[in-house]
């Protein structure tokens, strides 16, 4: 049963089980298919092992470069680069690291048969924690946790160096090792972890990379390793996120749904949306949740840029390299629409308003190039509230297809609103001739 696996495979089981509300939201979210099946992850793997062989031989880039801290998520990263044929490089760079974190590294090296370099940068990291002491002693001496962050953040970002560094050496780029769980979490270091190619950063740390490694060949004794940063802050990465990562993935997953269908919500009403009275436990891991993502969530789209106030100069530099440089592979990625926050609230309020009035819309659009309908669309239940929709760009098909008068437009001008009256009128009675319900 693909529940039980999940639950022995995440751990979840050792550490007592499910609550109530996260077994039944666990439940749904399987039935729903959030949870992917063995041969749907097995599928996952082929697309990511053939995503990275197209992204090397169209950008002429074989060799990839990351650190094998003894995780699995390191481990799995090789092992996905090496079936896609990559020449992969494997770095131990331990810092006042328990012996058996950096074994498994090794260990990981070898059964994947990558080429393997080790460098203890213990001293190195020392010399610049007396160097920072200079600015604020506590950092040498402290041990709470603010403190404790800031000494971890200088190990990862010390390890980073090292791996851009031997990425030049050898004319390749540093993979990156994060999942999405941990990406959402926050839990990675700024210029510390985030490497140039992220083949496992979309995979849930509960499930996915666990099975995925064990599927590729990773050995047991790390994809079934107690999750750790390696970075000295605290005694386990779900002890420092406040929750298992199984709890974590169902958190989000609960928190996206409720979002899309109340995307008005404040993060004050999610626990009442979300209905986790009478789950104390439930409760504490919410709050734990929504307090990281919030503390956390300028990480994940930094650099923050800012408008140039005359252009929109990042739009002119990604227009050219999407159109001459970027590989094949990338551009043929799907691409999701994506609307702004508000104009999905509104559209969602007026969706329910609506479906509540019994009424259903047919928009009639013209410089907006079909944004309204779009938009509306893309609610959650839209197929009861909207029609259809007509889009007349041009005067010409203004008066063709809606039936708006040549002569109005020609003195008024297309934007005047008594050309908009008739764009609608035109699209309700376009809308009783072909019969719609």
């Amino acid at each position: 049963m693909l529940e039980s696996e999940i639950l022995n495979l995440s751990r979840q089981d050792q550490a007592g089980g499910l609550s109530p509300w996260f077994s039944r939201n666990f439940s749904n979210q399987v039935e729903q298919g959030l949870f992917l099946s063995g041969s749907k992850l097995q599928d996952v793997q082929d697309q990511l092992v053939g995503q990275l062989h197209d992204y090397r031989e169209q950008t002429g880039v074989g060799t990839a470069v990351l650190g094998m801290s003894g995780g699995v998520d390191s481990a799995l990263t090789a092992a996905l680069f090496k079936a896609a044929g990559w020449r992969v490089i494997g770095l131990n760079l331990p810092i006042h690291q328990v012996q058996e974190e950096t074994k498994r590294g090794v260990d990981a090296c070898r059964a994947l048969d990558l080429e393997h370099f080790h460098l203890d940068l213990s001293e190195e990291y020392d010399r610049m924690v007396l160097a920072m002491a200079d600015l604020d002693a506590a950092i040498a001496s402290g041990d709470d946790e603010g403190v404790r962050t800031r000494r971890g953040n200088l190990r990862a970002r010390l390890r980073m160096m090292t791996l851009y560094d031997q990425a030049h050496r050898f004319g390749g780029l540093v993979a990156s090792t994060d999942n999405f769980s941990e990406l959402g979490a926050g839990f990675w270091t700024l210029h510390g972890d985030v490497g140039d190619l992220a083949p496992v950063q979309g995979l849930l740390k509960s499930w996915e990379v666990p099975w995925l490694a064990r599927n590729i060949g990773v050995p047991e004794h790390t994809w079934r390793a107690k999750p750790t940063d390696g970075l000295g802050i605290g005694a386990g990465d779900e002890a420092q996120i406040g929750a298992t990562y199984l709890e974590w993935d169902i958190a989000v997953f609960a928190l996206d749904q409720a979002w899309h269908d109340n995307p008005d919500v404040t993060v004050s009403d999610m626990h009442r949306l979300l209905n986790t009275q009478g789950d104390q436990h439930a409760q504490k891991v919410v709050a734990t949740v929504l307090t990281r993502l919030g503390r956390t969530w300028f990480k994940r789209i930094n650099p923050i840029n800012l408008s140039h106030p005359q252009s929109d100069r990042l739009a002119l530099i990604g227009t050219l390299d999407e159109g001459l440089f970027r590989p094949a592979i990338l551009k043929g990625q799907t691409a999701d629409l994506h609307f702004p926050v508000d104009l999905h609230a509104a559209a969602n309020r007026l969706c329910k308003q609506l479906v509540q009035r019994g009424c259903r819309v047919v928009t009639a659009e013209s410089c907006t190039g079909g944004l309204l309908a779009a938009s509306i669309a893309r609610v959650s239940g839209s197929s009861s509230a909207l029609e259809g929709s007509f889009l007349t760009y041009t005067p010409s098909m203004k008066v063709a297809a809606l039936g708006v008068s040549p002569r109005l437009i020609k003195e008024k001008t297309v934007y005047d609103p008594k050309v908009a009256e008739q764009m609608a009128t035109g699209a309700w009675t376009q809308r009783l001739k072909l019969n719609w319900p």
